[in-house]
């Protein structure tokens, strides 16, 4: 395996170089970086040890629901499989918000619902010879990994190593997304609790591990130095972060008001420091480390450190996640990053993963991704040195004819999703009024909702006369809750509403079936909120049908205590 990967890589080294050239020529003209800067021309310290895989992208926004009911499983399918292997890749982190699809203490036993996806998403990897990394993505952001947190993970990790310790060797096992605000010497304790239990069942598949302060390269250090020599030693990059992360919402502060910062720095195109950043750590990341930071020397250095700690304690490595937020970075700069990043990894051979794939720091030219064949950022491609299929010229103009949201599953075009503390919500309740699923949803406070996003076309102009929303509904007891349209929330454009409200003349509380019908011209126009400005604007008369971003089932008026069931939602004549 080792001879087999190192001449992979060695032959990869070649071609990338030969790729990433084209690319540069054509985003470099605009300033004054010379080609000969991005690229080292004298060939590093290499890691001794390599991870059986090279190169790959996170599959994110799948299994990171707040329940195993709520995962969106047809937002990805067989053939993204099959396209990210045409593109060169041959692994897949999947990140699993794990933790919140169990059945609940004490037992915390994985939802079926779980296992029967994970496994579809296993046999596809193994179906186009793809390492497929269950990655334990349970993790918020801002609240600190808890010290008690083997209390679950020990009893995930042991069900997890029971029902595939019998797969292929393409599945490896990540303990642990992320861990933060816990001490080394603790997180230290639990990981290596973490690897016994999976040892005491599955000796065969690989795992990885990382240290705290968010899989920090600083961190790596501090891993203690477990016994097991089947371990891959992760970490995350995305330095410098107020490059990478310019126009992120999250976070803190939030740099939603940063763009266009360079890269690497040029005094003649940084940008001023927006005012909601002047007294926060942002605006000396800019005005006075910027220069530093962003050098190709500093960012070769912190790599070093990864090799260095590779070859001392002979172990692989791995960068989980990098990437740049593409919402208000440059192309030419992103395109920059990419390249000169992934050309560090690769002479060092640390293999990788890049975040995202569908996503703010994906591979396609917006966010909501888009169609292989004709939406894929190919410069962005072609830098994370994969080879991207030539691309057609998207097809664009209003929508035709009616179309179907969700049957037994969301469709593939409509990503979908909640929000709410204690929501009861399932994509796959039984039984349905057609088919083999419905959606449940319930214990909802006022303003919670579910929604599906038109990613990919919301052009309604043509449907909006003559077409309804239809779909099939029942309820037990008398609810009140509101249907809407969305326009987009941008700096072009105003989150108008489009409202309908559904009472119990509407749908009757008698735990039957209804089929409600709802004319697009009867829907009548409620206003906007506008998130950025925290501000309530009252209608008028602005709503756009061209633009519709989103499709909410929402609890407006009141909270919504009592279920609602619902199914075969489409647009229809």
């Amino acid at each position: 395996m080792g001879i087999e990967v190192i001449e992979k890589m060695a032959n990869f080294k070649v071609s990338y170089l030969f790729l990433i050239a084209g690319v540069l020529i054509m985003t470099c003209k605009t300033t004054d970086i010379q080609l000969t800067e991005l690229f080292e021309s004298e060939a590093p310290q290499a890691v001794l040890r390599q991870a059986p895989f090279s190169r790959g992208v996170n599959f994110s926004g799948w299994f990171e629901s707040q329940s195993a009911q709520g995962i969106p499983f047809t937002r990805y399918a067989e053939q993204d499989f099959a396209d990210v292997k045409s593109l060169g890749a041959d692994v897949i982190r999947l990140p699993i918000r794990m933790h919140s699809m169990t059945m609940g203490a004490p037992d915390y036993t994985l939802d079926p619902m779980l296992i029967k996806f994970l496994d579809i998403a296993v046999d596809w990897a193994e179906k186009y010879q793809l390492y497929i990394i269950i990655d334990n993505h349970s993790f918020d952001p801002v609240a600190r990994t808890p010290d008690d947190i083997d209390d679950i993970l020990l009893k995930l990790w042991a069900q997890t190593a029971r029902h595939f310790k019998d797969r292929s060797d393409y599945v490896i096992y990540e303990i642990l997304n992320e861990p933060h605000g816990i001490s080394d010497k603790r997180w230290g304790e639990i990981q290596g609790m973490a690897i016994e239990t999976i040892r005491q069942i599955d000796t065969r598949h690989q795992i990885i591990v990382g240290g705290t302060d968010y899989n920090s390269i600083k961190k790596l250090t501090t891993i203690p130095e477990y016994s097991d020599q089947n371990l891959i030693y992760t970490f995350h990059f995305y330095d410098p972060h107020i490059f990478t992360h310019q126009g992120a919402t999250w976070g803190e502060p939030s740099l939603a008001s940063l763009s266009g910062v360079p890269f690497p720095a040029d005094a003649k195109r940084m940008p001023p420091v927006p005012s909601d950043l002047q007294r926060t750590w942002a605006r000396d990341a800019l005005t006075l480390h910027y220069e530093y930071d962003s050098k190709l020397s500093t960012l070769r250095s912190t790599l070093d450190k990864v090799v260095t700690f590779s070859r001392s304690r002979g172990v692989p490595v791995f960068c989980g996640e990098f990437g740049v937020y593409m919402i208000n970075a440059d192309q030419g700069d992103r395109v920059r990053w990419y390249a000169a990043v992934t050309d560090m990894l690769d002479k060092r051979g640390i293999a990788r993963t890049s975040w995202d794939y569908y996503g703010g720091f994906g591979v396609f030219n917006t966010q909501s991704g888009g169609d292989f064949n004709t939406g894929l950022n190919t410069d962005v491609v072609r830098a994370l040195g994969f080879t991207p299929p030539p691309q057609k010229p998207q097809p664009s103009g209003p929508i035709n004819n009616g179309f179907v949201i969700y049957d037994d599953y969301p469709t593939r075009e409509h990503s979908t999703g909640y929000w709410g503390e204690g929501v009861e919500f399932s994509l796959y309740d039984m039984p349905a009024a057609e088919g083999e699923f419905a959606i449940r949803w319930g214990n909802a406070d006022q303003y919670n909702a579910f929604w599906f996003s038109f990613d990919r076309n919301g052009d309604f102009s043509k449907l909006a006369a003559d077409y309804c929303l239809e779909f099939h509904a029942r309820a037990e007891k008398p609810v009140r809750f509101d249907v809407r349209f969305l326009n987009p929330e941008s700096p072009s454009s105003t989150p108008w509403r489009m409202r309908y409200s559904i009472d119990e003349k509407i749908l009757p509380p008698d735990g039957k079936w209804h089929i409600i019908r709802i004319p697009l011209k009867d829907m009548r126009e409620h206003g906007a909120w506008v998130n950025a400005a925290q501000e309530w604007l009252e209608p008028r008369g602005r709503f756009s049908w061209k633009e519709v971003k989103q499709l909410e089932f929402v609890a407006e008026d009141e909270p919504l205590k009592d279920r609602i069931w619902f199914d075969y939602i489409r647009i229809t004549d």
